[in-house]
């Protein structure tokens, strides 16, 4: 036996495999970006980490090898884009790539080296790639290894640990070890889930592939394979909700499963997607009239033939989440993660069925009865959904965890399972030290939260409460606040290059009220509105009436459509326009959060102008559907002034524990008239020692991953930066940035001072007038994970 450093000893024996063994403390499976959330998670916490991946990258279904782009809760809630772990290689990822986000295809190996590029540099994890799990030791109830065999080197590992996570999407290491799972379709009695058929099924949602052509400036032929399926029919196509949206790249909807089992039989459903795949594209270049024009330059670049999968095995945890919780948005005492994304259940048989995914059947309406019903979240993941039943020491994040058929629709997009394993990795090390698993989650679960939350991730119904947090002890105060009064649709755009994630059925675009349409106005301490004044056009030549109505609203996700009124009217506007017309309110507002809501009627003829641009944590929704409300095309803000000017932005935001316009706005901005520099300034009473300190500033949260173009950072993000402490009446820097581009920054002082003043200064930002800060934290010690 030949001994190595670290955690490996190696068995030789030249003839047949290597043998090694290796001992870790967690030990994850799948690198898809659950599993490399978990892994980076585990190790950042102190954990001895392991990452194993079947795969040469790391990404799953996002890496260049797959190119389904990761989604999640923005795509359908302002401000609900995922943070923490995943975010990190989002925003370095746009900050990096000069490729524009097209529809699924166009994921280049930029992406591949950013995520493996932020596990090399993470210490205490160690990566295994091309690596496949075959086999798992048990003593009792607890996971003792993983074999794993790594493909072309005819080396086997017996990988040893404490803590197993499972992310690899089949529930493979949970199957191994005997954990009970589920697979296929519940019926509707079993849960009374609104999406749950009538009869109970075998079938799954499918895998897809997908391909990326390139303009190559003239007419290139393609001829198909006379092993590919030939298609000659468009209705199957234009009426199935199989709409080319893009030739660049795609399509998600190439997919089948049954007849096929996405499981044992993968290397089947990749042909049978190769041969559909390339008859797909011979009848858009050679057949369909409305596609052959703008085909005709384009040729073939890249063809996947690595299947990505959306669902087989889902392993049985301490609770299973169903489509109610979704909808309820149940506030479970475990929380952990959240996800938005819609109940997204693709039809059984995919290319084999009748119509695609049933919202694209619909020609992507959301506002038919199936789009708005859809519509769930923002919502809360409990841990007890990624906690094996029945085998002590593992857990699972990805699209192999405890729910239904019904629930998995929203739940398996990538960003909503990467959050879920930043969760069970930050579990796995943090119970390293105790008796169990089980024993720490049920006298440590307040302790995840705040680790989790400290770690830059949202939780919907937990905020900072962290005790060695020495911010949450101080005083407040900063150079200048901004002051709002209201924004025109001439107002200067903020968003600087962010679009909308156009792919997307992203409703509506104008403001005209053929449906009840609102807007959230926040509030300062005062809670005191005398008068609203809104920008709305006549397009007719008589005036209309329109019905407002006040209400007092629980934040930004308030989807009622009847909170509590706080005041009511009628609207008159005048023929043309656009007008701003006022409403007398004259009232001090008693609302549960720093919001209102005004919500307009419909009123034929009437449109009430977008702003010219989004103002920070006040954003509009419409009524998709009778009693259903949603977000204003991608996050909006509709053109509305105030009296008198609101304080919303105030220094304390930055102790309010949330790191989000949620149920106030959550943000320190500056005054956007003052140049930069500006700051915000903690203040003690007494003097406390200061070891670390931690920020979070504004921006990457409003849209949709997809609305950033290609080498974006947001305006909103602080770019240049300093920290000051101040000692025996003096200032002293402690830490400068110039080119930051991170949402979330620590910095470990060189040695701990003792202060009573801690400042923070921010000489620029990426195109904003103002500094925005979401969160400032203090430490006597280095407990914040480290970025990046």
């Amino acid at each position: 036996m030949v001994e190595r450093e670290g955690n490996t000893r190696v068995r030789e024996d030249r003839q047949f495999m290597r043998m090694v063994d290796e001992d870790f403390d967690v030990v994850v499976s799948g690198g898809g970006l659950a599993g490399f959330s978990a892994a980076i998670a585990a190790a950042r916490h102190g954990a001895r980490t392991v990452l194993i991946q079947d795969r040469p990258v790391l990404g799953g279904n996002s890496s260049s090898e797959v190119r389904v782009t990761p989604h999640g809760a923005a795509a359908f809630h302002a401000y609900a884009r995922e943070s923490g772990i995943v975010s990190e290689a989002l925003i370095t990822e746009r900050a990096t790539n000069h490729e524009p986000i097209t529809e699924n295809g166009w994921t280049n190996s930029v992406w591949d080296l950013v995520l493996y590029d932020m596990a090399v540099r993470t210490d205490r994890l160690t990566l295994h790639l091309n690596t496949v799990v075959e086999g798992v030791e048990k003593t009792g109830e607890m996971i003792t290894a993983v074999s794993a065999r790594v493909l072309g080197a005819e080396t086997q590992l017996r990988i040893t640990g404490k803590v197993f996570i499972d992310c690899t999407g089949d529930g493979t290491v949970g199957a191994l070890a005997g954990a009970s799972w589920r697979s296929g379709v519940e019926a509707r009695d079993e849960f009374d889930e609104p999406h749950a058929p009538i009869d109970a099924g075998e079938g799954v949602m499918g895998s897809s592939l997908h391909f990326k052509t390139v303009d190559v400036g003239r007419p290139v032929p393609f001829t198909a394979p006379d092993w590919a399926v030939r298609y000659d029919d468009p209705e199957f196509f234009y009426r199935g909700g199989r709409v080319p949206k893009t030739l660049k790249s795609g399509y998600w909807w190439i997919e089948i499963g049954p007849p096929w089992d996405t499981l044992y039989e993968n290397e089947r459903v990749r042909h049978e997607l190769t041969r559909h795949l390339l008859g797909i594209w011979d009848f858009f270049k050679n057949r369909d009239p409305n596609t052959m024009a703008a085909a005709a330059n384009l040729a073939l670049d890249w063809v996947g033939q690595v299947p990505g999968k959306r669902e087989n095995r889902r392993l049985m945890g301490q609770l299973m989440l169903t489509e109610n919780d979704l909808i309820a948005r149940t506030a479970f005492p475990d929380e952990v993660a959240f996800g938005g994304w819609y109940v997204d259940l693709h039809t059984i048989g995919g290319l084999l069925a009748d119509t695609s995914e049933p919202l694209n059947a619909r020609e992507l309406d959301p506002t038919s009865d199936y789009g708005a019903k859809t519509n769930v979240g923002p919502f809360g993941i409990p841990l007890g959904a990624l906690r094996s039943a029945e085998v002590a020491n593992l857990l699972f994040a990805g699209r192999n965890v405890s729910a239904t058929h019904a629930a998995l629709g929203s739940i398996r997009v990538m960003s909503t399972t990467a959050v879920m394993g930043q969760a069970v990795g930050t579990v796995a090390a943090m119970s390293l030290g105790s008796a169990s698993l089980d024993a720490f989650v049920t006298s440590n679960l307040g302790d995840v939260q705040q680790a989790l939350l400290r770690d830059g991730c949202f939780l919907p119904n937990v905020s900072n409460a962290d005790p060695l947090d020495l911010a949450l002890r101080a005083r407040v105060s900063a150079t200048s606040e901004e002051q709002f009064s209201g924004v025109g649709p001439q107002s200067v755009n903020r968003l600087g290059a962010l679009d909308h994630w156009r792919d997307h059925p992203v409703y509506p675009f104008r403001g005209e009220l053929t449906r009840r349409t609102a807007q959230w106005i926040a509030l300062d301490d005062r809670r005191r509105l005398d008068a609203l004044e809104l920008c709305l056009e006549n397009h007719t030549d008589e005036p209309i009436e329109v019905t407002a109505a006040l209400h007092a609203v629980d934040g930004i996700w308030d989807y009622r459509v009847e909170p509590p009124r706080i005041a009511e009217t009628t609207l008159i506007v005048p023929p043309r326009g656009p007008h701003w017309v006022r409403w007398e309110i004259g009232a001090d507002v008693v609302s549960p959060s720093q919001y209102v809501r005004v919500d307009l009627d419909a009123a034929e003829g009437t449109e009430w102008k977008v702003a010219g641009t989004v103002v920070p944590g006040q954003v509009a929704a419409y009524e998709a559907a009778p009693g259903l409300l949603r977000r204003f095309g991608g996050g909006t803000t509709l053109a509305f002034q105030v009296e008198p000017a609101q304080s919303p932005y105030g220094a304390g935001q930055i102790r309010s524990g949330v790191t989000r316009p949620h149920r106030a706005t959550n943000v320190w901005r500056s005054d956007p008239a003052r140049p930069l520099p500006q700051s915000v300034e903690l203040a003690w009473d007494e003097p406390v020692t200061i070891a670390q300190v931690q920020a979070t500033f504004a921006g990457n949260l409003l849209r949709e991953y997809h609305a950033c173009p290609p080498l974006y950072c947001d305006p909103q993000c602080v770019r240049s930066y300093a920290f000051h402490v101040r000692v025996d009446g003096g200032w002293h820097e402690v830490a400068r940035v110039t080119d930051n581009i991170m949402s979330r920054v620590v910095h470990d002082l060189p040695v701990p001072i003792e202060t009573d003043r801690l400042r923070l200064t921010v000489f620029a930002t990426h195109g904003d007038p103002s500094a925005a800060v979401y969160e400032l934290r203090a430490y006597a010690a280095n407990v914040c994970t480290p970025v990046g």
